[in-house]
């Protein structure tokens, strides 16, 4: 695991110029806090910015490319010496990403990767990493049978880097014959709508003969259950997921949902605030390792994801702290409790 190495004689800098009442600022921008992880995303990154002398500044798009990009703008003329970018089209992004360069700021990547762009610094997970998990894991329980894949948004590179994993652990399956795609689809802005849409055109098309929905994240996974509910077929099919979510969770505890992965968003978080510290200050980022953009090889810091099911749930989420388990008890009855 990667952790950021922060400069001490940095940091004592800005420890000064914060005592003179002027933190370093650091321009957050988020695409959007619906989805439950973000959330701690930013409040855990904001709390260790604090920590390091440093003011964030937060904008949030909600799916909005051209929004983002007037939001970058004002971050930058509100003083911004760094940028954090959440980006909600990664294509699209690169405008931003051009803006700051041309004002000599620099751009920390976070979560989702700006491809093709001159960004200094991708922080996240290894996103066909966890497309891997997602598929092995459902295929250990279920090598043989009608697979559905229900992909993130499409302006999303991860989603694509997710699948490109899904297929990698499913190929074999499926060049066998063992495995079946019988519907493969993209959930539009991470919609769960979208995803209950998706599921309800794959169950109709095959008469509810489904095994297993790779589905990308756990909002998508939640739309799909609920599909899968509406013809009492959930907790009969497997159902991946991804962000434990605190409803995917107890879905996972109740049996509708098959696994998710957990990304040490505490972690990660934290690291890409003392990353943003040292790209302020022209710092070299230590312990970096590397990844392709498309048109660059960006330094990165990765996070490991773990999968959890309903076995460990108490030993991953809940021993970070992540999740609550006074709360997910709320949830459930008690044979439903985690062990």
């Amino acid at each position: 695991m990667i952790v950021v190495s922060v400069s001490l004689l940095y940091l004592a800098k800005e420890q000064r110029a914060s005592a003179q009442g002027a933190p370093l600022k650091i321009g957050y921008l988020m695409d959007s806090l619906k989805v439950e992880r973000w959330q701690t995303d930013l409040d855990t990154f904001q709390k260790r910015a604090k920590e390091l002398g440093a003011e964030v500044l937060v904008e949030t798009a909600e799916g909005d490319d051209d929004l983002q990009l007037q939001q970058a703008q004002k971050l930058m003329n509100s003083g911004a010496k760094v940028l954090v970018l959440v980006p909600h089209d990664t294509d699209k992004a690169v405008r931003i990403v051009n803006a700051a360069k041309a004002r000599h700021i620099p751009v920390l990547s976070y979560e989702r990767l700006v491809r093709n762009s001159d960004v200094d610094l991708f922080v996240g997970t290894n996103a066909e990493l966890i497309g891997e998990l997602q598929s092995s894991a459902l295929a250990r329980l279920a090598p043989k049978g009608n697979y559905v894949l229900i992909g993130g948004s499409p302006t999303d590179s991860n989603a694509r880097v997710l699948r490109d994993g899904q297929m990698r652990a499913l190929k074999a399956l499926v060049d066998s014959g063992d495995i079946k795609i019988v519907n493969d689809g993209w959930a539009k802005d991470w919609d769960p709508a979208e995803a209950y849409a998706l599921m309800s055109k794959a169950i109709d098309e095959t008469k509810g003969d489904i095994t297993a929905v790779v589905a990308s994240n756990d909002g998508t996974a939640g739309g799909a259950i609920q599909a899968l509910q509406e013809h009492k077929l959930a907790g009969k099919v497997l159902v991946s997921g991804q962000d434990a979510d605190l409803a995917a969770i107890i879905r996972i505890l109740e049996g509708t949902q098959t696994m998710t992965v957990y990304k040490p968003i505490g972690l990660q978080a934290r690291s890409a605030a003392e990353a943003a510290v040292n790209l302020a200050a022209g710092a070299t980022i230590k312990n970096a390792v590397s990844i392709g953009n498309g048109t660059k090889t960006v330094q990165a810091i990765f996070q490991s994801p773990i999968l959890v099911t309903k076995d460990n749930v108490k030993q991953t989420v809940i021993k970070d702290g992540f999740q609550n388990l006074e709360t997910i008890q709320k949830s459930l009855p008690r044979e439903k409790w985690p062990n």
